[in-house]
């Protein structure tokens, strides 16, 4: 859980100082802590001219119009509010500590900026008097020990130093507030407001010597974890804790490590059966698939356990018999001359390039949606006659799944050389029928 603190500097390891102008979006984080009178000095600061500010990004900060290389006071002060409502709507955490309100009328395009415009306040309230008003104070006490910043109270409790006050008679302060911690004289310090879905706490100030940031780090951090709900990813318990035996936990956590010991045993079985249960899904997938992305991965598998390898990314298929170009192709209905022109031009260019000439095997699957034994005209008769002609195997796959199938089952190996020469020695129509079912007998 990361912690964005702006204007007050903490020492933690989960929080992240900057100022107002420096500090990238507060909506980035769950928790932000903002310091109004050390956002208010940054401010002066720019308007003074006595110190340069810039953006987390490198862009200067001027108390003027924003430009294309510089970025005004007023659209910074005003963007922060836009983040900050945004934390709370979130569910997130805005802590602050109180400083009396009070305004800077020297900025640029924003009249009337106050201490308090990035912070949104609930239906009802505002941030300013009669509410909120200037209070100064040393003694501080918790009235309520089970709030979660209480701590923070309690860790810094001789060095606070409040600057502002709330007045707890102030229309709409009792239905909204919860207080945590009181000054000597009664009156609220330490208050929690629901605002937009998220938080709101009020701290008393610390002094300004510097010398409670690692206090303050830590006590906000680990109030803002309660209140939120979230554990410490850190905490791990020592080392001794394990030598305390309590009666029955050594063997329920020996039964829960076997249990989860089976899980992930049985995990794994279960990752090694899907995969094998995809590629054997992936030989069905011939039956019904059509197109390169879909239908080629599936004759290639079936072509595989013909005994056929492919290795080089092209659909082509290389066996002790020789080499083939392969060209697969599908459709609701019969399959058209497409792959036969593809693969003409396949046998073209390879020619071409005085390349050995090499025979194709076209695999189709027409009508693809119909059982396969009622499948009647899965072709063109044009494709059938182009086949023969210019010398290469068409077939179907119904045919090609059934052999694939013998592959599977570990059929002879001359069998399967069989099936192969035949792809490689017929022109036309192929028919594995008679091969198919001797194997099978």
């Amino acid at each position: 859980m990361r912690i964005l603190s702006v204007g007050h500097p903490l020492a933690h390891r989960e929080i992240d100082n900057y100022s107002v102008f420096s500090a990238p979006a507060f909506s980035d984080y769950e928790v932000v802590v903002v310091d109004p009178a050390g956002v208010f000095a940054a401010v002066r600061e720019v308007i003074d001219a006595t110190a340069p500010h810039e953006t987390f990004s490198g862009v200067p900060i001027v108390n003027g119009q924003s430009t294309t290389d510089r970025l005004g006071i007023a659209d910074v002060l005003r963007r922060r509010r836009d983040e900050t409502a945004a934390v709370l709507e979130r569910g997130g955490l805005v802590v602050v500590f109180g400083s009396p309100p009070a305004v800077l009328p020297e900025v640029v395009g924003y009249g009337g900026a106050d201490r308090y415009g990035f912070l949104p306040a609930p239906a009802g309230l505002a941030w300013s008097t009669p509410l909120l008003h200037w209070g100064e104070g040393s003694a501080v006490a918790i009235t309520d020990h089970a709030h979660p910043f209480a701590g923070y109270i309690d860790a810094l409790h001789d060095e606070l130093l409040y600057r502002a006050v709330f007045d707890d008679r102030a229309p709409g302060f009792a239905g909204a507030a919860q207080v945590f911690a009181r000054t000597g004289g009664g009156a609220p310090v330490g208050v929690q407001f629901a605002a937009f879905g998220g938080h709101i706490v009020f701290l008393p100030a610390p002094k300004l010597n510097g010398a409670t940031a690692l206090a303050e780090g830590t006590s906000i951090e680990a109030g803002a974890r309660e209140l939120l709900g979230r554990p410490d990813p850190t905490d791990v318990p020592p080392y001794w804790l394990g030598e305390l035996p309590v009666p029955g936990l050594a063997p329920l956590e020996t039964e829960a490590t076997n249990a989860r010991e089976l899980a992930t045993r049985a995990e794994e079985r279960a990752v090694a059966a899907a995969l094998e249960a995809a590629t054997l899904a992936r030989m069905r997938d011939v039956l019904w698939h059509e197109g390169r992305h879909a239908l080629l991965p599936a004759v290639l598998r079936c072509c595989e356990l013909l005994g056929f390898q492919n290795w080089d990314g092209e659909p082509t298929l290389r066996s002790p018999e020789g080499t083939l170009f392969l060209e697969a192709e599908g459709g609701t209905a019969e399959v058209g001359m497409a792959p036969h022109y593809r693969l003409r031009a396949r046998i073209d260019g390879a020619i071409a390039q005085d390349a050995e000439v090499t025979r194709g095997l076209v695999v189709v699957n027409g009508q693809r949606n119909q059982r396969p034994d009622a499948r009647t005209a899965p072709y063109v008769e044009a494709l059938r006659v182009a086949a023969s002609a210019s010398g290469y195997a068409l077939l179907t796959t119904p045919d090609l799944f059934a052999a694939a199938l013998l592959g599977l089952a570990g059929a002879d190996p001359s069998t399967l050389a069989a099936i192969r020469k035949r792809l490689f020695e017929t022109d036309g129509v192929v028919e594995l029928g008679d091969l198919v079912g001797a194997a099978a007998d």
